[in-house]
């Protein structure tokens, strides 16, 4: 029974060093600090796993390159609102530009909510955001 306990002790304290070393791989760049990591673990039987939990990065490299890349999409997104005449930045809600008086967005006619020229109908109001043209007005035009 005592071999067992001893078999099973070796064999948790190895998959516990192997553990560390896999989850140190996907946290660190440096490879020092992965073989430092795996090398506690496997000096200081058990003790060593539970250190190297104090002192492991808290997200994973993936997690943190994926946060700077939404960081610089979100960057560049607040770059793209420019003034198409002076490229000045400007606000989401702005309807002229600042600095130049260009026109950027109508306001709606009924909440005067700023829309994007795309918008069909006023997201806040769900009123139409052009005027509908009557067929009268369509026979004088054409």
């Amino acid at each position: 029974m005592l071999i067992i306990i001893q078999v099973f002790a070796v064999a948790l304290w190895l998959a516990l060093a192997y553990w560390v070393y896999q989850d140190s791989r996907r946290r660190f760049e440096n490879s020092g600090a992965i073989a430092g990591s795996t090398a506690i673990a496997l000096i200081i039987p058990f003790l060593g796993a539970l250190i190297y939990l104090f002192i492991r990065p808290p997200e994973y490299l993936t997690d943190a390159h994926d946060r700077e890349l939404e960081t610089l999409a979100l960057e560049a997104q607040v770059d793209g609102l420019k003034c198409p005449e002076c490229e000045s930045v400007v606000g989401p809600r702005f309807l002229v530009c600042p600095m130049c008086t260009a026109p950027l967005r109508e306001p709606c006619r009924r909440c005067s909510e700023p829309l994007d020229p795309a918008w069909r109908v006023c997201p806040y109001c769900s009123t139409p955001a052009h005027p509908i043209s009557s067929p009268s007005e369509e026979t004088r035009i054409s």
